[in-house]
This record gives C-alpha cells, sequence and structure tokens, in this order.
C-alpha cells in the first residue's frame, strides 16, 4: 500500500475510485470507457484497468464498447431484503395496506443517516416519486424518515444534521432543526407522520416506526398517494388507524422471525 492510497482511516485509493465507477455507471445507466475518463477526469489506462477488473469479478459487463453495472447487485440486494426478519414480517402486511387503502404502501429502514426503501407495494391507482428500491432519501424529507427520527436521542439526531444537513427537497421541506424537532415531538405523541410534498411535489403520506425488542426502532411503513386524496380527515380517520394496526401486527409476527 503506498502513502497516496492511505489516510488515517486507512482508505485505499483504488477500492474508492471502483465505487466511484460504480455509481458513475449506475447514475449514467452505462457509459463508454472515454465517457467514464472524461467525466471522473481519470486517465484511460487508469479507467480501462477498473473497468476490466470489475467485468472478470462479475459486477460489471460490457456490451459493444459500452460498460454497465451487472445483475450481480440485485441478487446482494435482494438476498440481503429476503433475509430480513423485518421484511419477512412486513411485506404481507404492507400489501394488505396497498389493498385497502388504493395507494402505494412502503417500508423503509435507516442506513447510514439515510431513509432506504426496502420494499413498495403499488397501487395502479396512486402516485408517488417513483424512487428505485434501494434509493437513500434524507430523513427529514420523507413520512418515513420523520416517523424513524422520531424514535431517536437527541445525540443521534444532531449527530445525523451535522453529516447530513437539512436540503430542502421541495419548497415544503422542512429545513430549521427546531422546526423539525417539533414535529418529531408532535410525532410522538400522536404516533405517525406526515408527510405534505415534503418529498415529491404533489405527493402526501402517513407513516409510523416499527420496533423490535431489545433491538428499538428497525424500521417505518408508509401510505402515499396524491395530496387531492391524502387530506387531514382521511388520515386520521382512516389512513393512519389502519397504519398503526399494521404497526401493532408487525412487531408481534417479527418476534417468530428474528
Amino acid at each position: 500500500m503506498t502513502d497516496s492510497e492511505q489516510t488515517g482511516t486507512r482508505r485505499l485509493k483504488s477500492v474508492a475510485q471502483s465505487f466511484t465507477i460504480i455509481e458513475y455507471l449506475r447514475e449514467r445507466d452505462g457509459a463508454t470507457l472515454s465517457e467514464l475518463a472524461e467525466d471522473l477526469e481519470m486517465a484511460v489506462s487508469t479507467a480501462h484497468i477498473h473497468l476490466s477488473t470489475l467485468v472478470e469479478t462479475g459486477y460489471v459487463v460490457k456490451e459493444d464498447n459500452e460498460y454497465d453495472c451487472s445483475f450481480r447487485f440485485l441478487a446482494t440486494g435482494g438476498e440481503m431484503r429476503d433475509g430480513m426478519a423485518l421484511y419477512q414480517a412486513a411485506k404481507p402486511e404492507v400489501d394488505d395496506l396497498r389493498e385497502k387503502s388504493g395507494e402505494h404502501a412502503n417500508l423503509t429502514v435507516e442506513e447510514n443517516g439515510y431513509a432506504v426503501q426496502l420494499y413498495k407495494s403499488q397501487s395502479p391507482e396512486s402516485i408517488d416519486d417513483n424512487a428505485p428500491l434501494g434509493r437513500h432519501l434524507h430523513l427529514h424529507s420523507t413520512a418515513t424518515g420523520k416517523a424513524i427520527l422520531a424514535q431517536l436521542s437527541a445525540a443521534e439526531l444532531d449527530a445525523i444534521v451535522e453529516k447530513h444537513g437539512l436540503p430542502a427537497v421541495t419548497d415544503n421541506t422542512v429545513t430549521s432543526q427546531d422546526a423539525l424537532e417539533n414535529e418529531l415531538r408532535e410525532i410522538r405523541e400522536r404516533g405517525y407522520s406526515i408527510n405534505r410534498g415534503e418529498h415529491f411535489p404533489g405527493v402526501s403520506a402517513v407513516a409510523t416506526s416499527i420496533i423490535s425488542e431489545p433491538d428499538g426502532m428497525i424500521g417505518a411503513i408508509s401510505i402515499s398517494g396524491p395530496r387531492s386524496r391524502m387530506g387531514t380527515d382521511r388520515i386520521d380517520a382512516e389512513l393512519a388507524p389502519e397504519l398503526l394496526n399494521k404497526k401493532n401486527i408487525i412487531e408481534l409476527k417479527i418476534r417468530q422471525y428474528e
């Protein structure tokens, strides 16, 4: 290992470059060697070594002159998700939420201070932001994220805000920590969070956290749909009670999968 490849945290530059390339290919939906080298300001020879190695390991595929991520990532993520006790317990209940509400229903977990959508049960009659599974979203901008934040300690919240900030995802996103903390107190009191166009314009959601003993908060479930159908009256009278009922069912079921 050379000095240029090492930092105080023993960070390998070559490994970091490979993952930068993978992220680039994912976001671009594929690219040629010359495109990648130019956009990432990397020597063509260096980029070619990384790509050739990734092709050999099966994590990148090459068709004609274009490189792209392989389905090996799907297998890795799918196996991780399918083996989770939370997913096994929650999936049928999330599907039932979608069936009863006619809206999208979602299962989310927290990872590295972000909300990660683990599963989405889609209704053909509803809409949302169309974020792909696995996308990392800012916790403060989503209903599931705020339900998760409401279960964290003050120190954990401060650490997330310091690391990721509170960026404005839409004009409605809460960007003040004081305002966010006030909202989190309300969420803890009533048991569920509400997102009114804070992550995607025109889309609202209601969510609640999932608690497991002795692990504490392990995720959140939500119902999302167009703001025109997600008014306060419907949330309070219909959606939130159904959501809280599913929360109780999932928390009881999860014990048999752990």
